[in-house]
């Protein structure tokens, strides 16, 4: 047995010994459903702009003010955005981990960076997710003029862009842009609380840390901070510095595929790839 088939078998055995999963996903997640990251010179923000921009115009829009600014063409360009993550389906990947969950006692909660819907897209409990930069599925006033979010609508119009359904002024996306004062933790700090409670409950959970590179490392930060055993899959910046970190280099998908075939091989708990 290589190296690699040693790590892939020594994560399933951790995955398959533990009562509860956190999972930490960053960008490198949502790559194999074919969505770019948002930030980046081959993000989301760059590589699926509108007709009619160029990617010099990008960084205007990942500012907080944008939509204070110049709301039509912000609506114009994160339409698009919203569009492209509803149209979206989450790769196998998502699947995978669904179905190791549902074999713990205590489940999984997840904590994404990824603002695109693909946890819950994939049929996880919306109750059970951290989205700590937000989402672009909710929105909330762009003054703001309360700590209220509200599910997007299904269509938007650049030329009548979306209303506070509060003030009438201006709305946003309720995630996390640079220079951004105006973002509403709101939505955000509940779900973190959820999780507080939920994980007093786990005796012996396992972090499963997926995509989460350095350049915005909150989502790596957060999987080290639970100083549990970790399995880091990460296709350009894998490596381990304790012995409690599992360090697997490869995609998001190749790499789940790989663990639910040693699992299923070794303890029958997960389905085959």
């Amino acid at each position: 047995m290589d190296l690699i088939d040693s790590n892939i078998a020594r994560a399933a055995q951790w995955i398959a010994g533990a009562d509860a999963m956190i999972i930490a996903a960053g960008a490198g997640m949502s790559v194999d459903s074919g969505l770019p990251d948002f930030r980046g010179s081959n993000g989301i923000w760059t590589t699926l702009l509108p007709a009619g921009m160029h990617e010099p115009d990008v960084n205007a829009f990942t500012q907080g003010r944008c939509f204070a600014d110049n709301p039509r063409e912000a609506w114009r360009f994160f339409g698009r955005a919203l569009d492209v993550c509803r149209e979206t389906a989450p790769h196998a990947g998502y699947a995978l981990l669904r179905d190791w969950a549902a074999a713990k006692r205590h489940g999984a909660f997840v904590y994404t960076s990824n603002v695109d819907g693909q946890f819950q897209a994939a049929g996880f409990d919306e109750a059970r997710i951290i989205e700590c930069h937000g989402s672009i599925h909710h929105f909330q006033c762009a003054r703001p003029c309360s700590p209220a979010t509200w599910a997007a609508p299904r269509t938007i119009v650049p030329a009548r862009p979306p209303r506070c359904i509060h003030c009438g002024g201006p709305a946003r996306p309720n995630f996390l842009l640079f220079s951004d004062p105006s973002w509403v933790v709101t939505r955000t700090n509940a779900q973190r609380l959820r999780m507080e409670v939920w994980r007093g409950v786990p005796a012996n959970a396992v972090v499963i840390e997926i995509g989460a590179g350095l350049a915005l490392p909150a989502v790596r930060m957060f999987a080290e901070s639970l100083r549990l055993p970790l399995v880091r899959i990460n296709a350009h910046e894998a490596q381990a510095d304790s012995k409690s970190v599992l360090s697997l280099q490869g995609t998001a998908l190749g790499i789940l595929q790989c663990i639910d075939r040693s699992l299923a091989t070794g303890s029958g708990v997960a389905r085959t790839a």
